[in-house]
């Protein structure tokens, strides 16, 4: 028998988060904690209805709808917990995600392994990208893009958002501040570009202006898939990559069957979580295509999944998970970004939990709503 709970979990962004359809003030997300005798597991749900068709409201809903699980962590597999919830008929893709990190986070305590020893003996080291976010002007792009370099001045990876307008100098405005470093950059459109000519034109100048450009996301809109491909044979010295257009395995074989995309962003909010993520990815590779493991606006929790989820992956070339490096300590355990690496804890579990000093002092200064719902 395993105990079902959750807290509402909301953190404030000042200033906002903006990608080019959506801006966050405050992070919509939710925490469930899976209790079996003396050992929890936790795990993150951080829906967008946009691209995983849920949201904080329908996610709460269901889970106050859940009756304690009748299925034993110590006899059963995450194939077996998946079975249980279709058995059950959960609806959201973001709650099976939390779901599933919980079952892993307290499996893995059972066994007394972190995580990432489940699927692995060695720890793998692929460089993660921080985010420069779409900003109201050139000179704030500029400001972030030094205060990023400031505060992580050994990253290997910067990634910038694009909005299909003005997208030449916002780069430039980053390139100008990073000129004497020696920094890779990848890109993210976020759809932003429904002309998929304009495209190919657009990017293929920012990569000059750029020089080094590992990787695009998702250029056109999601799901136009023949857009996608257009950009993918005409790119030059990078690659294309689908995000949104990548939701579930069922997305990804058309991408191969269409031969959209070069490589897929595997992001476990949308997938269903690590089980559901490492059948995407084994397909994924098996048709050649190359991962990276990006992450919706989840915090040290959900962070903490992606990284042990991603450590043995084959064709990964990048980790986007940086979405909880700007918050303040809240967690136990919270993975650090060091020499532009984030690597999985060596603790059993995910390694993470609630530290709870740190939360009532966020409560206190209005940044912070951690509440039990259940």
């Amino acid at each position: 028998m395993i105990k079902v709970s959750a807290y509402r979990y909301e953190y404030k962004e000042d200033p906002p988060v903006k990608i080019s359809f959506h801006t966050w003030h405050y992070r919509p997300n939710v925490i469930v904690r899976l209790e079996h005798k003396d050992s929890f597991g936790l795990g993150e749900s951080a829906p967008l209805l946009q691209i995983t068709g849920d949201d904080q409201t329908s996610v709460i809903e269901e889970i106050k709808s859940l009756n304690n699980f009748d299925i034993n962590p110590e006899t059963t597999t995450a194939s077996d917990f998946h079975l249980y919830l279709d058995k059950i008929e959960l609806k959201s893709i973001t709650l099976r995600t939390a779901l599933d990190f919980a079952y892993h986070d307290l499996k893995a305590k059972l066994l007394g392994i972190p995580v990432w020893r489940m699927f692995s003996d060695s720890i793998i080291k692929i460089p993660n990208s921080v985010t420069v976010y779409l900003k109201d002007s050139l000179e704030e792009t500029a400001l972030e893009a030094k205060r990023l370099i400031t505060k992580f001045p050994l990253m290997k990876v910067m990634k910038i958002k694009l909005s299909g307008e003005g997208d030449f100098e916002r780069c430039q405005a980053v390139k100008k501040i990073l000129q004497n470093h020696d920094i890779v950059f990848s890109l993210d459109a976020n759809q932003g570009y429904s002309d998929p000519s304009k495209a190919v034109s657009s990017l293929n100048q920012i990569i000059k202006l750029l020089g080094k450009v590992l990787l695009i996301e998702e250029p056109c809109p999601k799901g136009e898939l023949d857009k996608l491909r257009f950009v993918k044979e005409n790119i030059v010295n990078s690659l294309i990559f689908a995000d949104e257009s990548a939701v579930n395995i069922e997305d990804v074989r058309t991408i191969i069957d269409k031969k959209a995309a070069h490589g897929i962003n595997i992001k476990l909010q949308k997938a269903g979580g690590i089980y559901k993520g490492r059948e995407i990815a084994s397909l994924a590779v098996k048709h050649g295509l190359k991962l990276m493991v990006g992450a919706m606006l989840e915090g040290s929790l959900g962070m903490a999944a992606g990284i042990h989820f991603s450590n043995d992956l084959q064709n990964l070339i990048l980790k986007d998970l940086d979405t909880d490096l700007d918050m303040e300590e809240h967690f136990n355990g919270k993975i650090p970004f060091l020499d532009g690496f984030r690597l999985p804890c060596s603790m059993p579990g995910l390694g993470i939990s609630f530290n709870e000093t740190l939360i009532m002092k966020l409560k206190e200064k209005n940044l912070l709503t951690l509440q039990q719902i259940t």
